[in-house]
Parts: structure tokens; C-alpha cells; sequence
């Protein structure tokens, strides 16, 4: 691939991904900002604009899998929203004539889950997403409305619709900064450019 756009939400995540991608080229680095209008408009401007073959989500995630610790990182195998209902005939998470789930491309899949970096946990599953900072209090829901989901977080939902809207091949990277039982590393940030992004740089090299 020669033309890879990365979209992150927040600027501490956009200035990591930036020293993972330094030097790679044919890859673009947007900041689109929180929630579900802003990945939504962000991921429209980069694909009007740059005509990628693939848009690679990366940032963080709070884990929903007990067997998940911070630092672990999620690949999303499918996206689905947990703040989505439109009405009787329609399952919870689905947008009206669109699928619940939005599917990784399966190439794109296949290459991360195929990675191996020293040090790291990858799992891949499902990606939960919505409109919400969650709380250890909202977990028990989410884990009855969606059993296998791994993680949640507040764009890759829009991020994979938007994808799926212009047949964009897409997937999805998060790092998990807290645990289901409300764990986290207090220098999580100071940690994440020295581990968990080296999964984002390893992945890139395997598809350039």
C-alpha cells in the first residue's frame, strides 16, 4: 500500500503516532477530535481529500474483558455502537439498512493478528463504541448488551461506518488504559511512546 491515512482523536495520541510513523512514507496523520461527529466529519475530510486505500484507527480504550490489563492492545475484528437504537425491528447498535457490526477489512486483519511485538499483548475481537466516557459503573450493562466485546471507546464506530459508506478498507488499533475493574497506570501516558506504539510502527512496516 502507498497511501495510508491514520485518523487519532486527541492531540497527546496524534503526537505519538506521529513519532511511530516519522520517516514512512505514504502515510497521512489527522487529528478528528472526540466522539462520534467529529470521527465521522474527520474521516469524510480524509477520504474526500486523499483518496486512501486503507484508514488505520489508533489511540485508547477502556477494557470491558476482564483478562485485559492496561497497556494490552485491542485490533477490532468488528465495530458496533452501544448507544444506537432505531426502534422495533432494528437490534440494539444498528443504524437503520446498515449492519450492526461493521467488519475490519479481513486482509487488514489477518496481517495485524499475524504480528508479534516483544514486551506486548494483541488481542482482537470485538470494538465497542458510543457517545460516552464510561465508568466502571456502566460496565455490567455493556457487557449484557454486547458479551464479547473487548473493549469500548468514542470513535471507531463512526470511524468504521464512514469506511463502510465509501468502501474504505478499515481497522482499528487501541491501547487500553484502564482495566474493567477501574485500573490504570497513573503515568499512562508517560508509558504508552516507549510500548504500545511500537505495534502501530510494526504494523506499518508490514504493509509498505
Amino acid at each position: 500500500m502507498k497511501n495510508i491515512a491514520i485518523i487519532v482523536a486527541m492531540q497527546k495520541e496524534y503526537d505519538l503516532a506521529q513519532k511511530a510513523i516519522a520517516g514512512m512514507p505514504g502515510i497521512s496523520l489527522s487529528i478528528c477530535g472526540m466522539g462520534k461527529v467529529n470521527a465521522a466529519v474527520g474521516a469524510t475530510s480524509v477520504i474526500e481529500r486523499n483518496r486512501p486505500e486503507a484508514i488505520i484507527s489508533t489511540g485508547v480504550a477502556g477494557a470491558l474483558d476482564d483478562s485485559l490489563k492496561p497497556m494490552d492492545v485491542i485490533v477490532a475484528r468488528q465495530v458496533a455502537y452501544h448507544d444506537v437504537w432505531c426502534g422495533p425491528g432494528c437490534e440494539p447498535g444498528m443504524v437503520q439498512g446498515l449492519p450492526q457490526y461493521f467488519e475490519a477489512d479481513k486482509d487488514l486483519y489477518a496481517k495485524a493478528m499475524a504480528m508479534s511485538v516483544e514486551g506486548l499483548t494483541i488481542k482482537g475481537g470485538l470494538q465497542i463504541s458510543g457517545d460516552r466516557f464510561i465508568t466502571g459503573d456502566d460496565v455490567p450493562a455493556l457487557r449484557t448488551m454486547y458479551p464479547q466485546a473487548l473493549s469500548v471507546d468514542m470513535e471507531s464506530g463512526a470511524l468504521a461506518q464512514t469506511c463502510y459508506r465509501y468502501g474504505i478498507p478499515f481497522i482499528s488499533f487501541r491501547i487500553i488504559s484502564d482495566s474493567a475493574d477501574g485500573d490504570a497506570y497513573d503515568d499512562f501516558w508517560d508509558q504508552v511512546p516507549g510500548n504500545s506504539f511500537r505495534v502501530l510502527k510494526t504494523y506499518l512496516d508490514s504493509l509498505l
